[in-house]
Order: structure tokens, then sequence, then C-alpha cells
């Protein structure tokens, strides 16, 4: 395997091995697989920690790290294996379960059907993907299944309307192995062991791997416990000071190590050394607790060259053209790109926990909103600070600091990159601005001549849009219609959660456009936004907005469009709504310019942007 096949194995989704994921090794049966965990070397398990740690213990395992990868078993397997038949894409998957195993039966790839037994589950908070066996013969390799269970809607998804991607019939797109990808940070203590990585090419490759734990253990964190325990059996153990104890405490580190901690796993990367690719792929990822990250690894960035010549964007296309961030698994570098970490002592650990708080978030309670920064920020609550109503949304610290402009799968999370707002800043880097995502009917001039008024400094307006689009419009609308796919996936999202929901009504028939949007994310992130406005507005269109599937063929889309735009005009002048501020291609009759509107659907780009699971 030549070394630019090899690093886009360790860090991309390897489309490489669809073909071979697709007519591949039979399935084998469970019970003659090879044992996955192997505790032989440093590592001990998490039980090893209960008899000593028995509080810490039980926080963690309420955790969604605990469950991130787990044997498909009942209990652990949340999706709905119920033999109903799901259609998407041009085909269809049957989930069933059979003598208290899970399947899936499911087209073979060559015009027939299959049955795929679920091996393993990854995921635990808002999906979970499920993967089969495959390969016994030179080792155990374990395939994804191209549907996946979204926990938070309770139903079934096809891995081609959950990436951002154009709508696609191919089932094999997304193809990929649990050996090569998931098993890095989704386990602890994690051995890849590719059977002959070196020579075998990626479409052929086998593993024969181990994991310390199935999941994100204690030993993720501490390190590898054997040494500790070993120690601490002995009777005054206990009494020797903290450097002597044989394990990590990421509270105790410095600054750039604790980081690193999470940082191994929440930071795509590279090895900082070409030749210690091997090592990965064949032992695992060198990187402990307690030492500095970068001697490991070297986290991606904008500037990162892409290991396949044919994708020279691969890298750069997750980023926003500044350099933050716009994917999830970025969130050690964005730190480490703001001012609170390069100019103070901020980690990981100064806003969350892994021992306490909401398991969604891992963050103590008096640390959610306004409180993470308050901490440090104390008497900057202010009017005279943000410029808005202490009490309302213009006055909470996340939403201009940190806004919610990076994409995970189907959802959209806060910017770790904790920066202030500039809007020349922000739009000529096709970034979405925290200013204009609350004021949605707002063009990018006004949102620099009012941020310019707040601060008493100088704000640039901005001179252009890397899509070219126009400025003199409402921005947010602007990145709905002509953006690429994570800037519409983005101003979606935002589009759901204004702050004065009857104020901007007019948002309405423009999310209706996006649910014809040509890729199926930006589609299920518009539906979702348009339920919530549903739920504020009462249009009395949930019954519409209810039965649209966003992941339906297009036909059957098309006409619910349709029909959605008509029924939006008449609902909104029958709920006497206030008329639609002048600029954002709504008339005062709550028509939507369709014309001006397709003007802006020409400007969007087409391009696949590689998520990298």
């Amino acid at each position: 395997m030549s070394r630019p096949a090899a690093l886009a194995l360790l860090v991309v989704a390897p489309l490489a091995v669809a073909a071979a994921l697709r007519f591949g090794p039979d399935p084998v049966a469970l019970a003659d697989a090879r044992p996955l965990l192997a505790r032989a070397g440093e590592y001990v398990g998490s039980d090893a920690c209960r008899a000593c740690h028995p509080d810490q213990h039980a926080s963690w395992e309420r955790t969604f790290h605990r469950t991130m990868t787990q044997r498909a078993e009942p209990g652990a397997v949340r999706g709905a294996f119920d033999g109903v038949e799901r259609s998407f894409f041009g085909a269809a998957a049957t989930p069933f379960e059979r003598d208290g195993r899970f399947w899936m039966r499911m087209p073979d790839g060559a015009g027939g059907t299959r049955e795929a037994e679920v091996a393993l589950s990854v995921g635990s908070r808002r999906y979970q993907q499920y993967f089969e066996l495959a390969g016994a013969h030179v080792g155990d390799t374990y395939r994804r299944l191209p549907l996946l269970w979204h926990l938070e809607e309770q139903r079934w998804l096809h891995l081609n309307g959950v990436f951002l991607a154009p709508d696609s019939d191919d089932w094999s797109t997304h193809a990929s192995t649990w050996n090569a990808n998931c098993i890095f940070c989704h386990n602890t203590g994690p051995a890849p062991r590719l059977v002959e990585p070196r020579t075998t090419p990626a479409a052929a490759q086998r593993a024969d791997s181990r994991v310390a734990e199935l999941g994100i253990a204690c030993e993720a964190c501490h390190g590898p416990g054997r040494a500790h325990v070993e120690r601490l059996s002995a009777p005054r153990a206990r009494l020797a000071p903290p450097d002597e104890l044989a394990i990590m405490n990421p509270a105790q580190l410095d600054q750039r190590e604790s980081l690193a901690v999470c940082g191994q796993c929440h930071s795509q990367r590279l090895p900082a050394e070409p030749e210690a690719l091997w090592t990965f792929l064949e032992t695992g990822p060198t990187f402990r607790p307690g030492d500095a990250l970068e001697a490991h690894v070297t986290p991606v960035t904008c500037e990162t060259v892409s290991p396949d010549p044919r994708r020279e964007e691969l890298f750069a296309a997750r980023f926003w053209r500044d350099g933050t961030a716009r994917l999830t698994a970025y969130e050690y570098l964005g730190v480490t790109q703001s001012p609170c970490f390069a100019g103070g002592e901020m980690t990981c650990g100064s806003c969350h926990t892994m021992h306490g708080g909401d398991v969604h978030g891992m963050i103590e309670p008096e640390k959610r909103g306004d409180g993470a920064c308050t901490q440090c920020h104390a008497g900057l609550d202010t009017r005279a600070h943000h410029g808005h109503e202490p009490s309302g949304a213009g006055g909470r610290c996340l939403a201009c600091h940190m806004p919610r402009i990076v994409y995970g799968i189907l959802d959209v999370h806060r910017s770790h990159r904790i920066e202030s707002p500039d809007v020349r800043r922000d739009v000529e880097a096709g970034r979405p601005n925290a200013c204009t995502h609350c004021h949605a009917g707002e063009s990018a001039a006004w949102a620099a001549a009012g941020l310019a008024r707040i601060t008493g400094r100088a704000s640039e307006a901005p001179r252009s849009r890397p899509d070219g689009g126009p400025l003199e419009l409402p921005e947010v609308l602007v990145s709905l219609h002509a953006g690429d796919a994570v800037q519409r996936a983005v101003a979606a999202r935002a589009l759901g959660e204004l702050p004065d929901a009857r104020a901007a009504a007019f948002v309405v028939p423009h999310l209706v456009v996006a649910l014809g949007d040509g890729y199926p994310s930006v589609r299920t992130l518009a539906r979702r936004a348009l339920v919530a406005l549903e739920r504020e507005l009462g249009l009395g269109l949930a019954s519409e907005l209810a039965a649209f599937d966003p992941l339906a063929p297009l036909e059957v889309r098309g006409v619910a469009v349709r029909d959605l735009l008509t029924r939006t005009a008449a609902a909104t002048r029958a709920a006497g709504l206030p008329p639609p501020p002048a600029g954002t291609l709504v008339g005062p009759d709550h028509a939507l310019d369709l014309a001006r509107v397709r003007a802006l659907l020409e400007l969007q780009s087409d391009h696949v942007i590689a998520i990298g699971e």
C-alpha cells in the first residue's frame, strides 16, 4: 500500500474500499470470530478501577463514552429491528431480529439480496451505526452496514442521507471498516492489526484487531493502568505522592498536556512522522495521556496537503477560509486557536467534566451557558458589553463567541474557536456570522455597522462572498440558497432557532424551498427548522411537515414542496403576521419572489465535502 493510500485509510472514510466491501468476503458466524479484547500488555480494563474508585467508575459508566462501541446484544442495540422494510435511494433494506440476534436484509450489489448479522454498534447519543463481521479466513474485519438508527428522531436513515453529498443511489458510497476507522477513537487501547498493510491494496485490506476495552474507558484518559494497579497493591502505596502512582490525572497535567488527553480523539490528525503510520495501522496509536500530542500526531488544518492528488480540497474543504473548522472532530484545533488558550489557562476541563454534569455535553449546571465564560470574564454580561437585553438571546456569551457553525451528522454544533464576531472576516471567509444568524432579515453591512456601534471600534463591511452572492440581501438567506453544503446546513439550523419567530416568519417560505435542496442533509435540517417554527407560529402546517420525508424520491418531494409553498403564503396571510421586511424576497402578500430565489440557487456549488467518518 502506498503511503498516500494508507494515510487516506487512516483519516478519511475509505471510499476506495467500496467495491471490495460490496462484493467482499462472505460474513462469518459471530461464534467463529476471534476475540476482540486483549489485555496481556499494559492495559487492565475499567473493572480493575471499580474497587478503589467506585464513585468515579459509576459517573463514567453513565456516559455516552462508555457505550460508544458495543457488541450487538439486547439492551445495547437501539435501532428498531422490527422486520419492516425501509426504502431509500432506489432500494430497500429490512432490519429484523432472529433468536435474540440482529440482522439486516439488504441488496448484495449484484442484483440480489443478502442477510448481514450485526456484530458491533458504534454510537450511543445521536445515532447508532452497525457493523457486520466478514472474512475470518484472513482476519476479522467489521464492515459498516448502510442504515443507521437516529436516536433523536427514532427512525432509520441511510448513510447517503446524512453526509454532505448530493442524493445517490449507490448504496456502497459510504462503505467503510471499523478496523481502519472507528477503532481509533471509539475504543480504549486500539490495535488495528491490519494484515500486511504495507503490501496489501486498500480494497483488499483485512484485519485481526484488538482493543483493551470496547468504548472509551478509564485508561483512554488516565493512561494504561497495569503499573498503577500493581504499585497500589502494596499496603502503604496509597500514601505515595501523585507522581509515584504510575497513572495520569488530566486535571493535574500542564495546560497543553491536559488538552491533549481530549485532543487524541477530538482532533483529526496524521502521524507526526510518516513511518509511524505503519505502527498506527498495526499496533495502534503511540500517544499516552501525559504526552505532548504533537510528538505523536499532527492535527489536520486547512493547510494540510491531501494524500490523494485527485482530491486537492479534501482537507481544505473542512474549514472556513480563515482556518476555522466547520466540521466536528476539530475541537482541539479550535481551542488551540483561541485567545482563551493562547493567552490564558483554558483547557477542556475548564468547561467540561468526565465525572459530573449532564451527560449531554459533560458540563456542570453552573457552567452551562454564560457561566462557562464568566468564571474568567466576570462583569462582561452587561448591555454595555454586548448591546442587547441581558436576559435575551443576544446577551448570551456563547451566541456571539462560540456560534453554531460546525456541521456534525444532521446537526450543527458550536465552534470551539472562541473569538469575537467580525462581520467582514466571517462573510469573506464564507463563514456564517453570529449577528445575522439571529437578525435573519439583515444584511452583512447592517451587521458591521451595528457591531461598530456596540463595540465603539471600526467594523468594516465585507466586499464579497466566496459564492458571489449579493451583499445587499439578508446574509443568512443568501447562505441558505447560494452557499455550499455546510453553509446551507448551518443556515437551515439557525433559522429554526430565531429569538422572535413572529417577526421573522418571512423565513418560512425560504425554508420550504430548502426542502427541495439537492443534499438530503440540508433537507433534513430545513424540515426540522420548519417543525420548530410551526410550533411557535401555529400556521396549520404540522401535518404536511410531519408527512414530508427528506429521503423520499424526488418526484414525491417535488410535489410536496410545491404544495407547501402555496399553503405557506396563504397560512401566513391568514395568521395576521407582520408584513415581511423589505429585501427579504417575500412580498407584502407573503408570497416568495421565486425568480430571485432561483438566481441565488444557481450560485450553489455541488461538490462533496468529506467528513471523514
